[in-house]
């Protein structure tokens, strides 16, 4: 029998920022959401918001985390030799572009990206452990690996190099340039595309 952990009001509290953030940048949008919006919003005041999160910006990107976590982190394929590789590469391929999917997610990370520019030293203290995760994609891989399907090969030099074909079209061109978001049909075949090319250089 599991035995439920009751959080903390601190911890309570810290929730009803983080959702009430995330209702408020769905309503208003990232950047016409103050801190005394989401304070409105989570029903909490603007001083309790601030003890949790120093800035906007610090809020937006702990909320980016969350929701790369969920997707590309705690996501899990199980490796299957049964299975042919392209059909399981598709399927982590296609959950790495579900981000790309989320118009809220886009602008959240705009503004995260922003604030890493100013202020590169805190973004780096946020982020760079936490994506030095393995992640669904890389525990694939290494099961692969293990069993001798692929070259040798790095697998978070692997990761990268799948993900930086992913980007190319379905990130960077919608952050810097806002292009349009790739409907399903472009992002069905982008998964096929990165997926082919990865194969055929990598696969024994």
């Amino acid at each position: 029998m599991m035995v439920e952990v009751k959080k903390t009001r601190s911890e309570l509290k810290r929730s009803a920022i983080l959702q009430g953030a995330i209702q408020a940048f769905k309503q208003y949008g990232v950047s016409d959401t103050s801190m005394d919006k989401i304070a409105e919003v989570a029903q909490v005041s603007k001083r309790t918001v601030y003890n949790h999160f120093e800035s906007k910006e610090l809020l937006v990107t702990h909320i980016i985390k969350e929701i790369w976590c969920k997707n590309v982190v705690s996501y899990e394929v199980k490796y299957n030799p049964d299975i042919t590789l392209k059909e399981q590469l598709i399927e982590l391929v296609e959950n790495e572009l579900s981000l790309s999917k989320q118009p809220e997610t886009i602008e959240l990370i705009r503004v995260a990206l922003t604030h890493s520019i100013n202020n590169p030293e805190m973004f780096n203290q946020e982020l760079h452990q936490f994506f030095e995760q393995d992640t669904a994609l890389v525990r694939w891989l290494k099961a692969a690996i293990a069993d001798n399907r692929f070259k040798t090969m790095d697998p978070h030099k692997a990761n990268e190099q799948i993900v930086s074909l992913l980007k190319g079209q379905a990130f960077w061109p919608q952050i810097i340039r806002f292009d349009p978001l790739l409907n399903d049909e472009e992002q069905s075949d982008l998964a096929n595309e990165t997926v082919d090319m990865f194969l055929a250089y990598y696969q024994r």
